[in-house]
């Protein structure tokens, strides 16, 4: 709240400044600062000087190496630099525009979905938000580090739990259900229940009670896993080896020619699961960042096999 102390400071201030005093605490010399704010030397001098009497230091001092700060000026530093960029990203909420916005989003999602999703993506972006970059991140286990630490900006995926602060909202429910590859497994998959070996999607093993009960059907519960791994992709094309089962999104078939997905066996009941666009909600750019998260829902809607959440 703006007490009655504060906005009589305030008044007696001129503000202007306060940008001023930024950027030569940025860049510790004169010149270069009169040239970021398009000032003559000067005039950038004479700021210099209104802002010693302002803080009664003198914030920046001579030294072998150019201008260093002096102990209150870096402190000031700390402060201002954010309150600026805040007061930025403000004024951009009014102004905001994907074709004239520029930098990088980085998103997080598995292999299948990405290549399902990407073209239509970049399509949208070409024509939408030219001036911004995609960098496609391969799901991980850091993914909601990466969040964390603004090395990231979207993860899409599967998960049961998303740890704070990290937000998450719905985008649909898609179809999940254990599947075999008939060819190599028809004659060998109920002839040898102990040969059976299971394939791990590492993003999915919350579902265990849906994998058990297909299990129960193969009379196949003491199966052991033969491999695990975060590329569904990989156990796409794992599957085509003799005994062998796991538990897939149906539209993991959308990038393999029909001829094999005929040759794919569906096991027991489809479960559906939830998936989920996650972010930082002290992300950078946040005008943008909402604006990218619609789309992909849009495209996801559209291009998926989704069922709304209820």
């Amino acid at each position: 709240m703006l007490t009655q102390l504060n906005l009589a400071r305030l008044k007696n201030c001129d503000l202007n400044l306060l940008l001023a005093l930024a950027v030569l605490l940025n860049e510790a010399h004169v010149s270069n600062a009169a040239k970021q704010l398009g000032q003559s030397q000067s005039a950038m001098s004479q700021m210099l000087k209104r802002l010693r009497l302002m803080f009664n230091d003198p914030l920046l001092l001579k030294s072998n190496n150019g201008m260093t700060l002096t102990n209150k000026a870096q402190a000031i530093a700390l402060e201002l630099t954010p309150l600026l960029d805040k007061t930025a990203r403000i004024l951009e909420a009014e102004h905001f525009s994907p074709k004239t916005a520029q930098g990088r989003i980085r998103f997080i999602m598995n292999d299948v979905t990405a290549q399902l999703i990407i073209a239509p993506l970049i399509e949208l972006m070409s024509e939408k938000a030219p001036g911004i970059e995609l960098e496609y991140i391969s799901q991980n286990a850091n993914g909601f580090q990466l969040l964390r630490r603004g090395q990231a900006d979207v993860v899409i995926g599967f998960y049961d739990n998303v740890p704070s602060p990290i937000v998450s909202e719905p985008i649909g429910l898609a179809p999940w259900q254990m599947v075999t590859h008939r060819a190599t497994n028809k004659q060998n998959l109920h002839a040898n229940k102990d040969a059976i070996k299971l394939l791990r999607y590492q993003f999915q093993e919350h579902n265990q009670l849906h994998s058990i009960e297909a299990l129960e059907h193969l009379d196949a519960l003491d199966a052991a896993y033969a491999l695990t791994s975060n590329s569904l992709s990989t156990l796409l094309y794992a599957l085509q080896t003799n005994n062998t089962v796991t538990l897939l999104p149906h539209f993991a078939m959308d990038i393999l020619p029909e001829h094999e997905t005929k040759e794919f066996d569906w096991l027991g009941s489809p479960i559906n699961l939830e998936l989920k666009i996650c972010w930082d909600r002290h992300q950078r750019a946040p005008e943008l960042q909402q604006w990218f998260r619609r789309q992909l829902v849009t495209l996801f809607h559209k291009h998926f096999p989704l069922k709304q959440v209820l």
